[in-house]
C-alpha cells in the first residue's frame, strides 16, 4: 500500500531508484518526504524532495507521488492510469498541468501502481476544512478574492475551449455503448448504487429519477470535463492559477457539467455549511455571465447540470458519512448520510420534501 510502503526505508530506496531511472540521473537521494497539509481523501499523496546528479551536474527538486486510496474510498472505481493519461494529453495544450515524471503499473516497485509528477510552486485553498471557513483565501481582502475568482473562471473556460479533436481522450468513455455525457450519467448512477449499499436514500433517489427523466433534448457541444472543478484544485501564484490538479472525475461532456459542479460546490461550502460566501466571490448569475464571456457562447440547461453536480457531490457525502460512522466520529443515530448540506440544497432546488 502506498500509504504504508512509502514510509518504509525499503520503499524510499525503491522509489529513489525508480526516480533515478526516470530522470536519467547517475545518483539520486530522497532528502525528505511528507504528506500535504489540509489534503482531501480521494487519493494517497506523498511529497518528496530529492537531490540528484547527472554527468556531474547537481540538481534538487520536489516531486509528488500518487496512488489509489487505501481502506476507505470515495469512488467505486479509482482509475489512476486514466488520470495520468488525461494529464499526459493536456501537456500538448494550453491547460497547465504538472510536469509528469512517469506512471508505473508494475506493482513490484512499491506494491501497487503509482505515478509521479514534479512539484509546482504555488498555493491552493484548503479542502479540509474548506476555504470558506479557514485559511489564506478567507483572510484575503475581497478584491484579491475577486481577482482570483475571475482568473479561475477564465481557466475553467480555457479547459472547455480545447479542441479535443487534436488530442486523444477516447479512453475517458468507460461505459459500454455510451459516450460523452451519457457515459458520465451512467457512471454516476453506478457510483450512487455502490455508495448507497441498498440503504434508503430518499432524496438522492428522487434526484436521480429527475436527472434520468429531464435529460436535455438538445444538449450543448461536448468537450473535456475536468470533473472536480473548483478553486481548491488549482495552485495559484499572484492570485492566478498556474496549474490544474486532480483529474479523478474527468470525462467528456458539455462545459456546463463542470460549471454546474463549480456552482453547487461553492453553494455547499457556504450556504450548505451555514457560513457566508467569501465577499469577493460573485453570485451564481454573475459567475455564469463571466463564464459565458470567457467561453464565447451562452450556456444551456444550467439547472439540470447544477443538479447533476449536486447529485455527484451528494454521493461523496454519503461515503463521508459512512467513513465517520465507521471511525466513531459520528454518532450511530446521526442521519447525516441522508440529511446533509447536499441533500438539503438539492431538495430546495427541485422542491422536494426536506430531508430528515
Amino acid at each position: 500500500m502506498l500509504e504504508l510502503e512509502l514510509e518504509s526505508t525499503l520503499a524510499t530506496s525503491s522509489l529513489a531508484e525508480w526516480l533515478r531511472g526516470k530522470l536519467g540521473a547517475d545518483t539520486l537521494i530522497v532528502e525528505s518526504q511528507g504528506r500535504p497539509p489540509l489534503n482531501g481523501a480521494s487519493n494517497e499523496t506523498l511529497m518528496l524532495r530529492a537531490r540528484w546528479s547527472t554527468r556531474g551536474l547537481e540538481r534538487t527538486g520536489g516531486f509528488v507521488a500518487r496512488g489509489a486510496p487505501k481502506g476507505f474510498a470515495l469512488y467505486h472505481h479509482y482509475e489512476l492510469e486514466v488520470q495520468y493519461r488525461t494529464m499526459e494529453q493536456l501537456r500538448r495544450t494550453h491547460v497547465p498541468v504538472p510536469p509528469l515524471v512517469g506512471y508505473e503499473a508494475d506493482s513490484n516497485v512499491l506494491g501497487e501502481p503509482f505515478y509521479v509528477m514534479e512539484e509546482v510552486e504555488g498555493i491552493g485553498p484548503p479542502d479540509i476544512p474548506p476555504f470558506t471557513t479557514v485559511g489564506w483565501l478567507l483572510e484575503s481582502p475581497a478584491e484579491e478574492q475577486a481577482e482570483l475568482y475571475d482568473a479561475s473562471i477564465e481557466m475553467l473556460a480555457r479547459i472547455h475551449s480545447l479542441d479535443i479533436g487534436t488530442i486523444d481522450l477516447s479512453f475517458l468513455n468507460r461505459s459500454a455503448g455510451k459516450s460523452g455525457f451519457d457515459d458520465q450519467l451512467a457512471r454516476a448512477e453506478q457510483w450512487f448504487r455502490w455508495a448507497a449499499e441498498d440503504r434508503p436514500q430518499p432524496t438522492m433517489e428522487r434526484v436521480l429519477d429527475w436527472l434520468l427523466v429531464h435529460r436535455p433534448s438538445s444538449p450543448p457541444p461536448e468537450g473535456l470535463n475536468w470533473g472536480d472543478a473548483r478553486v481548491g484544485n488549482m495552485l495559484y501564484r499572484s492570485l492566478h492559477p498556474v496549474v490544474v490538479l486532480d483529474w479523478e472525475m474527468a470525462g467528456l461532456g458539455p462545459g456546463e457539467v463542470d460549471l454546474g459542479w463549480w456552482l453547487f460546490v461553492n453553494r455547499h461550502h457556504s450556504e450548505g455549511l451555514g457560513v457566508p460566501q467569501l465577499p469577493g466571490f460573485p453570485d451564481d448569475a454573475t459567475t455564469v455571465s463571466r463564464y459565458e464571456d470567457a467561453l464565447g457562447r451562452r450556456v444551456k440547461d444550467m439547472l439540470y447540470y447544477d443538479v447533476f453536480g449536486g447529485f455527484r457531490f451528494g454521493i461523496i457525502l454519503i461515503r463521508a458519512s459512512q467513513k465517520m460512522h465507521a471511525e466513531g466520529v459520528m454518532p450511530a443515530e446521526s442521519d447525516y448520510e441522508v440529511n446533509n448540506g447536499a441533500t438539503r440544497l438539492l431538495a430546495q432546488m427541485l422542491d422536494l420534501p426536506t430531508p430528515g
